[in-house]
């Protein structure tokens, strides 16, 4: 199964089993992300931010990639 995900720090850390001092407020069950990946049964891969629809649910975007989103969704003619 293929999981897409922009954000490269994101894709490294659930994919670098190395611990990190940045890394400890995550909490330890959370980590069976790195199992499930290392198991093979996920994939993570880089998904570039002007293809993402959620970025209207998560942040500020422009009138156009409003628009794109809202037809990329279904909830607008292209």
């Amino acid at each position: 199964m293929n999981a897409l995900c922009d954000s490269q720090s994101a894709i490294h850390l659930a994919t670098n089993p190395a611990y990190h001092s940045r890394t400890k407020h995550i909490d330890v069950r959370y980590h069976f992300l790195r199992h499930v990946i290392d198991g093979g049964k996920v994939v993570l891969k880089k998904f570039h931010t002007r293809e993402n629809c959620a970025d209207i649910f998560t942040k500020p975007v422009t009138v156009e990639k409003l628009r794109w989103c809202l037809a990329s969704l279904g909830l607008q003619e292209r």
